[in-house]
């Protein structure tokens, strides 16, 4: 802070020897809603392009880093300096060949904070009130955690995320056979079945394949999986070998594939070539070479098929959802900035105790005759006046709602006491 003299000086130079400016959230993704299925996948093996924590970019700085990859969208979250800079930095690392630019969003401050808490809430899934996505947001803001990327900014979001997700999730009501992107496949399914299958093929023993096996109860079920412990998540499947594949698909009439393989899981090769049969791809990268859609027999439906059947379900968007969605967005855009406030804040109200304790000790240099308990009461009415003409320039900023945010307050009270202390 410099010697003691009444001049301020404004937070921002402070760093210009010692401190980074506050970091802004700034969030750069890609989803169902804007690239389909192929470029997401092209994007996604390009996330080791992210910059890491501490490394500038141009002007500016990335400070905390968090990757949200789900089967429907991926979203890079960072806490950096000049926003607008890093963003166009992590769009072009992620495009690569420059071909799915427009595919990307940006969105910073309190429209990342408000996007993320919409994503958690299941309000941005294609299926309303999606039940995995919750789970996934708070793995991504802990495996960031975990691993030094996310620190107090982005570890206290993605917490954030998930606790207001929980509660928003309570304002409405979502039957539990309608909250899983396998639940719509499954309905799409039958759809073009016209009945429940009598024999089904899983490929893959996770999560969505689980649910799916859940869902086909009284039909026969027969499971492709690398892993040996999946015995007891799949008690009423026949597990098989590869080498099975195809003598066990000639008997089905449903094949629904959901693995994390890389590369197809299933070709041409390992169907045959006259059954009619549907197949779901419910897998990213997709488990199933999207040549079969040139068969005469085969449905294929991948994850952009089956978002956007589940989309055009939709009647009407949640708006006590959306409502609270907005609260938890204020709360936590409030405390981030109040956050930012803490060094600017402390700043101001050491520069003015500087000038109090100057002018203070320059009046009882005056007034020699003054007793002891004299110049503790003068000591003590100058720090109440110093603390009660301070208070409403903090009040000012940390308070929510008025005519502007609390960034352009907080510059605001800077620019004041910087011009005001010269």
């Amino acid at each position: 802070m410099g010697a003691l003299t009444g001049e301020f000086v404004h937070p921002a130079a402070v760093e210009a020897n010692a401190r980074p400016a506050a970091p802004s959230v700034v969030l750069v993704g890609t989803s169902f809603r804007t690239a389909e299925i192929g470029t997401r996948e092209r994007i996604a093996r390009r996330l080791f392009e992210i910059p890491e924590p501490g490394l500038r970019v141009g002007r500016g700085r990335v400070f905390e880093s968090s990757i949200l990859e789900t089967c429907n969208r991926l979203e890079v979250y960072l806490a950096c300096s000049s926003p607008n800079e890093v963003a166009k930095s992590v769009m072009a690392r992620l495009d690569g060949d420059g071909t799915s630019s427009e595919s990307f969003y940006v969105k910073t401050g309190a429209d990342a904070i408000r996007h993320i808490f919409r994503v958690a809430s299941g309000l941005d899934s294609p299926v309303l009130g999606e039940e995995q996505i919750l789970q996934q947001v708070r793995y991504a803001g802990k495996t960031a955690r975990t691993s030094g990327q996310a620190k107090s900014i982005l570890s206290s979001l993605f917490d954030a995320a998930y606790n207001s997700g929980k509660r928003i999730r309570e304002s409405y009501k979502v039957s539990p056979a309608n909250r899983s992107v396998s639940a719509f496949a499954l309905r799409r399914a039958l759809k073009e079945l016209g009945r429940r299958p009598a024999k089904v093929l899983l490929i893959g023993s996770g999560e969505t394949a689980k649910l799916a096996a859940l869902r086909l109860k009284g039909s026969a079920v027969y499971l492709l999986s690398g892993r040996r412990d999946v015995g007891a998540r799949f008690p009423h499947a026949e597990r098989i070998s590869r080498r099975r594949l195809r003598e066990v698909s000639e008997k089905c009439d449903l094949v629904i594939a959901a693995t994390k393989h890389h590369g197809y899981a299933l070709t041409k090769r390992d169907l045959p070539e006259k059954r009619r049969m549907v197949v779901l791809d419910l897998g990213f990268p997709r488990n199933v070479d999207p040549s079969l859609r040139d068969s005469k027999f085969i449905r294929l439906y991948d994850l952009d098929a089956i978002a956007a059947w589940a989309v055009s379900l939709r009647r009407h968007e949640n708006a006590s959802a959306e409502r609270l969605v907005e609260e938890e967005t204020r709360r936590f855009d409030a405390w981030l900035t109040a956050s930012r406030l803490t060094p600017t804040l402390a700043n101001i109200y050491k520069w003015a105790e500087r000038i109090r304790e100057e002018e203070t000790l320059a009046a009882l240099r005056r007034l020699p005759r003054l007793s002891s308990h004299d110049k503790t009461i003068i000591e003590a009415t100058t720090k109440r006046l110093t603390g009660k003409l301070l208070s409403p320039h903090a009040t000012f900023v940390k308070e929510v709602g008025g005519g502007e945010d609390q960034s352009e307050r907080l510059l605001l009270l800077e620019s004041i006491f910087r011009d005001g202390g010269k």
